[in-house]
C-alpha cells in the first residue's frame, strides 16, 4: 500500500496485518484510488484512458487501440529508433510533471503500463497512485517512476540513463516552483545548508524569555519546563592497570655424568690420545 492511510483505525490495523478483512479493504482502497486518480488526471489533461462507469467494484474504461484497431501494444513490446525514444521520453516526462502538479504520483510507472495509441502514449494502472502531500514515500516513488522510464528508453538513447529528472522535478515541487509546462534539464545537485546551531539556540532562548515576561505581566505562574534538564553523568573512574602475570621460576637441570666417569675427582673425563699414554698413566699408580 506504500503508506496509504484510511480513516478507520480498525481498518488500518487490519490492512497492516493483512488479514482476510484487511486484504478485502486493501483491494477496495486500490479500486477507489484508481477511480479517483483517473478522474483527477483526466481533468488535468493527462494521457489516461477515459473512464465510463464504476459498478460493483469494476471499473469500465476506454479500450486503447493501435493504428490497426487492435489493442494498443505496451511500450515494453516495441522496438524504437533513438530519436523516437528521446521524443517519447520527453512526452512521458511532461505527463509525469502534469500528474505531480495535479497532486498524484503513479507509484509503479514502467514500460509495462504505458500503451502506445495512435495519438501517443497512454498511461494505465493507477491503483497504487499516492498523494505526494500526504505520503512520505512520494519522493522515492516519483524518482523510481522516472528512472524506470529513462533506463528503459535508454536502451536506444543511452544519454537518458545519466539524467536525474526525477530528483529535479521533486525539488521544484517542494519549492512550489513546478508547473505543468516547466522545462526540466535533467541535472540536479543537492543543496547542503549547514545549520547554525548557536543562532538557533539563541533564538529559542529569546522566545522562552519573551514567554516568561508575558506570563509575569499577566500575573501567571511560571510555566513548568516541558522537559527535565539532563544532568551529565560523572565520569567513570579509570580502570586499574592490569596486573602483570607472575614470572615462573625456571628450574635448572643438572647435567648427567657420562658413563665410565669416576665419582671422585674431576667431573670431566680424561682423554688419552694414544694407548701408550694410557699405559703410562696406569704405571704411575
Amino acid at each position: 500500500t506504500e503508506g496509504r492511510k484510511v480513516r478507520s483505525s480498525r481498518t488500518q490495523r487490519a490492512m497492516g496485518r493483512k488479514s482476510r478483512f484487511g486484504k478485502e479493504q486493501i483491494e477496495a482502497a486500490w479500486r477507489n484510488a484508481e477511480v479517483d486518480a483517473i478522474h483527477r488526471l483526466r481533468d488535468a489533461d493527462v494521457r489516461v484512458p477515459e473512464p465510463y462507469a464504476f459498478v460493483d467494484g469494476v471499473l469500465l474504461m476506454e479500450l486503447v487501440t493501435g493504428d490497426d484497431g487492435e489493442p494498443a501494444p505496451r511500450l515494453a513490446d516495441v522496438d524504437l529508433h533513438p530519436d523516437d525514444a528521446r521524443d517519447l521520453f520527453d512526452i512521458m516526462l511532461e505527463e509525469v510533471t502534469k500528474m505531480l502538479c495535479a497532486g498524484l504520483v503513479h507509484g509503479d510507472l514502467s514500460d509495462f503500463n504505458v500503451l502506445l495509441g495512435p495519438h501517443g502514449p497512454v498511461i494505465i494502472d493507477f491503483p497504487q497512485a499516492v498523494d505526494p502531500a500526504h505520503n512520505r514515500n512520494a519522493r522515492k516513488l516519483l524518482v523510481r517512476d522516472v528512472r524506470n522510464l529513462s533506463h528503459f528508453l535508454g536502451r536506444w538513447a543511452p544519454q537518458l540513463k545519466r539524467t536525474r529528472y526525477g530528483e529535479e522535478m521533486w525539488a521544484l515541487y517542494e519549492g512550489s516552483e513546478l508547473r505543468p509546462d516547466t522545462r526540466l534539464t535533467g541535472r540536479f545537485q543537492r543543496k547542503e545548508v549547514r545549520t547554525n546551531v548557536l543562532s538557533l539556540l539563541e533564538e529559542i532562548e529569546a522566545m522562552e524569555a519573551e514567554s516568561r515576561k508575558r506570563r509575569e505581566d499577566l500575573g501567571l505562574a511560571p510555566r513548568r519546563p516541558a522537559r527535565t534538564p539532563v544532568q551529565p553523568r560523572p565520569a567513570a573512574p579509570a580502570p586499574p592497570p592490569p596486573e602483570e602475570p607472575a614470572k615462573k621460576k625456571r628450574r635448572r637441570r643438572r647435567k648427567k655424568k657420562p658413563e665410565g666417569a669416576e665419582a671422585a675427582g674431576s667431573s670431566e673425563p680424561i682423554d688419552f690420545d694414544t694407548s701408550d699414554d694410557l699405559d703410562a698413566f696406569l704405571s704411575e699408580d
